[in-house]
């Protein structure tokens, strides 16, 4: 798998670099085991790019292709009609994350999307509610506190944000807490908005830290900083950067991640252990992260020494909990029997595959490995 995993790294390094794979190299690698890695990784579409230069012309490969673009193209004219509804009625909004990332991929597709997110003013969230039920959507889910993810047929994804961080990651999200005072207006709009080169850096940097500190992040993420930083490293203020993310406790987190992206897409770079070491815990997380590692982070965070623990502190939460996600109850304490009650019913009928998902995940564990 390790093995698949660096043939992975090493085409996208190619298709990102513009540089012809070498056929000896592609003469070795199974198809099948590749296809398979770059679906988890969702790194498939650039892998593709990477194939058709050397000849290489696989059906599988060229479908997801295919498919990729032409989910780009739908989610940006959607995007588009989403955007303008909130220009026309006054609604200050910022897309986000891949949105801004794709862009600095050779080719249309070549970052495969999900979904789109974007901020917007939380004032209006029941009118964007009541625009997205118009246009046919429905939401995955219940309303939450963080975003709404609003779904339609055939390919569409919007998650709209109110925030950038729930409360339980407090130092995110006291720092993004008024994100609307850190953003430059959009020239040519009203109401759009955008971060600067560096706040979106340290922005990526914090998402991409949140998903590595949970369950893992595949090499999409790594792949992003080496797109990005090709483009805007020599014109970022550094100095502003490293004390901001100081301010955040992700400093030595950003040098690692920007180190190990640089060198990883870049042909004949030796790459140090704690390098080959995160890219080994990426390649075993996938796109958006693995759950065997976020039951043991999460095991850490409540602070379990055991799996029964772990079980009965999921299902009586601490009151950090009911913080970031019933504040109510936090008010009035006479109702946190009834918040048991509602989550174990949309546990039952409304979430039950994914739960059913983690306790099968925590058999698989054993007591050590899940203390690790």
């Amino acid at each position: 798998m390790k093995q698949t995993g660096y043939d992975m790294l090493y085409l996208s390094a190619c298709a990102v670099n513009g540089i012809k794979p070498n056929p000896e190299y592609i003469a070795h690698i199974n198809l099948k085991k590749l296809f398979q890695m770059c679906e988890y990784h969702s790194l498939t579409a650039i892998v593709c790019a990477a194939l058709e230069s050397a000849s290489v012309y696989d059906k599988k490969f060229m479908e997801v292709k295919a498919k990729a673009i032409r989910k780009n193209l739908l989610l940006d004219a959607e995007r588009e009609t989403i955007c303008g509804f909130l220009e026309q009625n006054g609604i200050w909004y910022m897309p986000l994350k891949g949105v801004i990332l794709k862009e600095f991929y050779p080719n249309i597709g070549m970052r495969q999307m999900s979904d789109n997110d974007i901020l917007f003013d939380a004032y209006y969230r029941s009118d964007v509610s009541s625009f997205m039920k118009k246009r046919g959507y429905h939401l995955k889910g219940d309303n939450g506190a963080h975003c709404d993810e609003w779904l339609k047929e055939p390919v569409y994804n919007f998650e709209m944000h109110l925030n950038l961080f729930v409360k339980s990651r407090e130092v995110f999200y006291n720092y993004y807490k008024n994100v609307k005072e850190r953003l430059i207006k959009v020239d040519c709009k009203k109401y759009a908005y955008r971060f600067s080169d560096e706040d979106f850096y340290i922005y990526m940097t914090a998402h991409a830290y949140k998903h590595y500190n949970i369950g893992g992040t595949g090499l999409r993420s790594l792949l992003d900083y080496y797109v990005y930083l090709k483009q805007k490293k020599k014109k970022l203020d550094w100095n502003y950067i490293i004390r901001e993310l100081k301010k955040i406790e992700i400093s030595e987190f950003e040098k690692q991640i920007r180190n190990t992206a640089q060198k990883a897409f870049l042909p004949n770079s030796k790459l140090s252990e704690a390098e080959q070491e995160m890219i080994s815990f990426m390649l075993f997380s996938g796109t958006y992260g693995n759950s065997l590692n976020l039951i043991k982070r999460n095991a850490k965070l409540l602070g379990v020494d055991s799996k029964q623990k772990y079980l009965l502190r999921r299902i009586f939460p601490n009151m950090e909990f009911y913080r970031a996600y019933y504040p109510v109850a936090t008010r009035y304490p006479v109702l946190i029997p009834f918040v048991w009650v509602y989550r174990l019913i949309r546990a039952l009928f409304k979430r039950h595959d994914k739960y059913v998902k983690e306790i099968r995940n925590i058999k698989k564990l054993s007591e050590k490995e899940f203390l690790q």
